[in-house]
């Protein structure tokens, strides 16, 4: 009597994140690298380079919708009042100090 199983064996899927143009994409690549990782299908080395990664493209596209927020919020403030919005950016130069100036 032969042990052999009819059955085969299917390769191993290959991990895809999927497609991330948008900040909740960037979250859910996140949390599917994460499971990935925790299943075992992902390599946790690979597996962390690929969310430390996701996370760098997330803290990126935070920050633009944050500036087209500011952007926005602007030119209501000058249509509203009539007045031009003056940012003042803190600066950091080479000796870390912190120096004002506006946009």
């Amino acid at each position: 009597m032969s042990k052999d199983s009819d059955q085969t064996q299917t390769a191993p899927r290959k991990f895809k994140l999927g497609p991330l143009g948008s900040l909740n994409q960037v979250t859910k690549g996140l949390a599917k690298t994460i499971r990935a990782m925790a299943d075992g299908t992902l390599d946790s080395q690979v597996g962390a380079r690929i969310c430390h990664s996701l996370g760098i493209l997330r803290s990126c596209m935070e920050t633009q919708k944050l500036e087209l927020l500011e952007a926005r919020l602007n030119q209501l403030i000058e249509q509203r009042t009539g007045m031009k919005v003056i940012n003042h950016v803190p600066r950091i130069s080479n000796d870390d100090d912190v120096e004002s100036y506006s946009n």
